[in-house]
Formats: structure tokens, C-alpha cells, sequence
């Protein structure tokens, strides 16, 4: 003899199955939810980090200058000075000055000369330069101003020191 499930049965384990699916549906929900407010704590402690880091940087870059300052010759500089009579400015001015070192101020030591050092010749722009020396021994640098008329160069040192 089988028995045959009541209706009342078949509904209470239909009941049964609608719970446990709602109940699984409400923890699935909660976990979600549970990630979400996780998600979002470390969102905005991950917001605070970079303002903190963004605030830090402003603190150490206030005083920086934002750019920096432009050096050497501009197109319009170059092409008044080969009106002048230089083709090329920056290469000929290093090579006009270093062939003078009679121009640098300062006695040398220990039977040493002084000359200027190639690569230490720096045009600033259309009116400076500032150069390093040495003798082998001692070091230094100057600022000169320069002028130039029909393809030659007059220089003024300006100021000198020894490191």
C-alpha cells in the first residue's frame, strides 16, 4: 500500500521550498551588501591616503619654482646674431672664450693655468655667460656679459668666485 501525498502535504512542502529559497535569497542579499560597505570603507580610507598624499606633496612643492627658468638662446636671439655676423652663436661664443683666459681673474696655484672648461661654458641668453675654470687645482666660475659688433666678440666679466 503507497501512500499518496495529501494536498495539504505537496503545500507545506512547496512552503518549505519557497522558504528555504527566500531564505538563501535574503543571505546571498546580505553578503552582497556585507562586500558593498567593505567596497566602500576601503573606497573612502583609499580617498583619504591620496588627499593626505596630495596635501603632503602641496606642502613640499609650495615653495618651487613651476617652471624652470628658460636658458639659452631663443630663434629671434640666433638670428640677430648671425645679422651680427656669427653663424653659430652658442658654438662660437664657447670657442671665442675659451681661447681667452686672460679674462679669468684669479692667479693660478701651484704652477697650474687657468682655462675654461669646454663643456662648463654656458650661454644664458643674448647678453650672458656663465663658465667654469680651473688650473688642476682650483675651481671657479664667472658670469660674463658679452656684446657683439661685425662678427666679433667683446666680453666684461660681470662677477667671479672660487669654489
Amino acid at each position: 500500500m503507497s501512500e499518496r501525498p495529501t494536498a495539504e502535504g505537496l503545500r507545506f512542502t512547496e512552503r518549505l521550498a519557497w522558504l528555504g529559497f527566500m531564505l538563501f535569497f535574503v543571505i546571498v542579499l546580505a553578503i552582497y551588501i556585507a562586500r558593498g560597505i567593505g567596497l566602500e570603507q576601503d573606497l573612502t580610507e583609499a580617498n583619504r591616503a591620496l588627499l593626505e598624499a596630495q596635501m603632503q606633496l602641496a606642502r613640499y612643492t609650495r615653495d618651487e619654482v613651476p617652471r624652470p627658468a628658460d636658458v639659452g638662446l631663443t630663434n629671434a636671439q640666433i638670428q640677430a646674431m648671425q645679422r651680427r655676423g656669427i653663424a653659430r652663436p652658442e658654438l662660437q661664443l664657447r670657442r671665442d672664450l675659451a681661447a681667452q683666459p686672460e679674462l679669468i681673474p684669479h692667479e693660478p696655484v701651484l704652477g697650474g693655468r687657468m682655462q675654461f672648461i669646454p663643456e662648463g661654458i654656458h650661454v644664458l641668453n643674448d647678453r650672458w655667460v656663465l663658465a667654469t675654470f680651473e688650473d688642476g687645482h682650483i675651481r671657479g666660475q664667472m658670469l660674463l656679459e658679452y656684446d657683439i659688433a661685425h662678427g666679433n666678440v667683446t666680453w666684461q666679466v660681470i662677477e667671479s668666485y672660487l669654489e
